[in-house]
């Protein structure tokens, strides 16, 4: 089921309140389509909202209840993203779109999104937002896209297809 961005807002400010009432902190971390979609105005719509968060009964609960009253599969939010979870983001690679007294719902910033989706490389599934995010970053070359993945996954390197993809994009957009 494709959301829209609006649908992605509403969805993540019911789950909030879902767990507003939480004796523990809970946060997630959204990224993938929908945080580009957030973030840089990504037009088309996403199949599902991937986030960052450790999973418990409560949450669980509170997702599947989200779902329910929208309709929705049960996976309309979920943590297999996981796998390109950066460990050296900062506080500030994140913004907090929505927040209640112990709910937090932080949407990543384009650099780290640009990072995470260069890691991933999935072809078509990944490079309509790879150039988005060149865009919105600001990013004119191959090297200074290199430069924003090294901050992120220092221990990584880009697959060859990745890169052939950026070194094409500049071609073509006439950078270097």
């Amino acid at each position: 089921m494709p959301f829209t961005k609006r649908e992605v807002e509403e969805g993540l400010q019911a789950l909030l309140e879902e767990l507003a009432e939480s004796p523990e902190y809970i946060k997630f971390e959204v990224v993938g389509g929908a945080a580009v979609m957030l973030q840089a105005s990504r037009q088309t719509i996403t199949s599902d909202i991937d986030a960052l968060f450790t999973p418990t009964s409560n949450i669980e609960g509170a997702i599947r209840r989200v779902a329910q009253r929208n309709d929705w599969p049960e996976d309309w939010l979920n943590n297999a993203v996981v796998m390109f979870a950066s460990h050296f983001d900062r506080p500030d690679d994140w913004e907090v779109r929505f927040s209640s007294r112990n709910v937090e719902i932080l949407v990543a910033r384009p650099p780290l999104l640009l990072a995470m989706k260069l890691l991933a490389g999935r072809g078509r599934r990944d490079y309509p937002d790879i150039s988005l995010l060149l865009q919105v970053c600001e990013v004119t070359s191959v090297d200074q896209a290199i430069e924003i993945f090294d901050q992120y996954y220092p221990t990584e390197v880009l697959s060859p297809r990745t890169l052939n993809y950026l070194a094409s994009h500049f071609e073509v957009n006439g950078q270097t």
